[in-house]
């Protein structure tokens, strides 16, 4: 079985379940760069932490340290899903990474209050400033530094601080030669002094708030990009597949010892199969067979299907039958 079908039938899988139902964790990728953050503002003497959670996009949930991080980086596979289908393709490690400085700064802003400080209103402006997702930026600008597109720190005056705090915080920006000619050295200084204040403090504020958790995402993923499932199937003789062969054996995988692979029993009585569908049916390319219980098998092992001891012949009936209709369709 090719790694590319086995991509495929898993792509399907993922597509079809709702986002509240993926299986998450903080690992591989994501956790390396959670981890280089931390060291980052271990380095820097700051003992706060955020909380971390997975939602729908990037953010900090206002007033509050929780930081939502997009559930397309709880995998490898969703990963590769977002980079296929938006078009502005899944962010590298060095754009998390800036993401991830940008709404630490938030979270620090909110922990300890510092949008009260009166220098930091004459430096960033008033907090309570409207929020809107439409602004007009000036790309020349001296007094606002450039770190996420579109000139976003001259979104809010929040935004600004993020913007600010976030290239403090990165390693080896040179902020003090890159902005020492403009006026955007105070805020980074201003970062710079603040941070050396509270850095070794507990914040006033511990508050977490998560604003849409995955939990909370009914959508399925396939709802959440706009795709239309049912289009794709009747393009795709694969995905027809899904649900015949679920209906053949069992979903959800169980554990019990009377039950065993259903991809390891199709794997193991693939040749006997096709010899009897070539029995039945005269001008079946053997071919297209074995490509078609390819797929069976690849459906078995992404899905984690079971076969019950004792139940090969009903098994092996129902799939040669499946099989046959299929064959028989691709011959008329």
């Amino acid at each position: 079985m090719t790694r590319q079908l086995l991509q495929k039938v898993e792509k399907y899988k993922i597509l079809e379940t709702r986002i509240c139902d993926l299986d998450l964790k903080f690992d591989g990728l994501i956790l390396k760069l959670l981890r280089k953050v931390a060291a980052e503002l271990r380095r820097r003497g700051i003992r706060f932490r955020p909380e971390y959670y997975y939602g729908t996009g990037w953010g900090c949930v206002d007033r509050s340290i929780s930081i939502e991080i997009p559930f397309w980086f709880g995998s490898k596979a969703l990963r590769q899903l977002e980079n296929e289908l938006n078009l502005g393709g899944v962010e590298n490690e060095n754009e998390i990474l800036m993401a991830l400085r940008h709404e630490i700064g938030h979270a620090i802003l909110y922990a300890y209050r510092i949008y009260r400080d009166r220098e930091w209103g004459r430096l960033f402006g008033n907090m309570k400033k409207v929020y809107r997702d439409y602004y007009i930026y000036n790309p020349w600008s001296k007094r606002h530094v450039r770190h996420l597109p579109d000139h976003y720190a001259q979104k809010h005056p929040d935004e600004d601080w993020a913007e600010t705090f976030a290239v403090w915080l990165k390693p080896r920006s040179n902020w003090k030669t890159k902005y020492g000619k403009t006026p955007v050295k105070r805020k980074l200084e201003y970062v710079d002094t603040i941070m050396r204040e509270i850095a070794h403090m507990e914040p006033p504020v511990a508050k977490t708030d998560r604003d849409e958790p995955i939990e909370k995402v009914r959508m399925t993923v396939a709802e959440f990009y706009k795709i239309n499932l049912v289009s794709r199937v009747d393009k795709d003789d694969l995905y027809g597949y899904v649900d015949d062969i679920k209906a053949i054996f069992y979903y959800n995988g169980r554990r019990t010892n009377s039950f065993r692979d259903a991809w390891k029993f199709i794997h193991k009585y693939a040749p006997l199969i096709e010899d009897k569908v070539c029995q039945w049916i005269y001008y079946a390319d053997r071919e297209k067979l074995r490509k078609h219980l390819s797929q069976i098998e690849g459906v078995c092992r992404t899905y984690k299907l079971k076969i019950r001891k004792g139940d090969e012949l009903e098994k092996m009936s129902e799939l040669t039958v499946l099989l046959t209709y299929n064959i028989m369709y691709d011959l008329y």
